[in-house]
C-alpha cells in the first residue's frame, strides 16, 4: 500500500476516533475534567470550531506528545501516549489509543516520525474531513455526522 494510500486510511481512522470522542462528549458522558473536544478548541464558545482554533488545539496535543521537545512525533513519543492513554482505561482511552495509531500514517516521508509540516497537514485534512458543508467551522452536528454508521 502507498504512503498516501496509508495516510488517506489512516486519516480516515483517526476521523473517526475524534469524532467519537466529540460525539461521546457531546452526549454529556465526557465532560469530565478534560471537557469535550468541542468544548476544549471551541475557544471563541460560538457553538463551532475554526480550523484556527482547531489547529491550536491540535498544535497543544503535538507539544504535550513530544517529550523531547525537538519538533517531531518519533513513534516512539506516539506509542508512549498511547500507552498513557491505555493506562486511563475506558472507551475514551481506547479510541485515544485508534487515533494516536492513525497519527503515524502521517509520517508521509518514511523516516518514523511526523514532523510539524507532516503533522499541520494530517490535522488539516482530518478538519476538512469534518468539515462536510465546507464553511470553514466544525459543528458538533458535524462531528456527530462523521460517526461511523449514521
Amino acid at each position: 500500500m502507498s504512503r498516501i494510500s496509508r495516510f488517506s486510511s489512516a486519516l480516515i481512522a483517526g476521523v473517526f476516533a475524534l469524532t467519537a470522542i466529540a460525539a461521546h462528549a457531546q452526549t454529556g458522558e465526557g465532560r469530565g475534567g478534560r471537557g469535550g473536544m468541542l468544548e476544549r478548541y471551541d475557544t471563541d464558545k460560538d457553538g463551532k470550531v475554526s480550523l484556527a482554533e482547531y489547529e491550536a488545539g491540535r498544535q497543544n496535543q503535538f507539544r504535550r506528545i513530544d517529550t523531547d521537545g525537538n519538533g517531531a512525533l518519533s513513534f516512539a513519543e506516539i506509542d508512549a501516549a498511547g500507552a498513557e492513554a491505555a493506562q486511563r482505561g475506558g472507551g475514551m482511552a481506547q479510541m485515544m489509543q485508534q487515533r494516536l495509531a492513525a497519527l503515524k500514517a502521517a509520517d508521509t516521508n518514511g523516516d518514523s516520525s511526523v514532523s510539524a509540516a507532516e503533522y499541520k497537514a494530517y490535522v488539516d485534512a482530518a478538519f476538512k474531513a469534518l468539515d462536510k458543508n465546507n464553511d470553514g467551522f466544525v459543528t458538533a452536528d458535524e462531528f456527530q455526522a462523521a460517526m461511523p454508521g449514521r
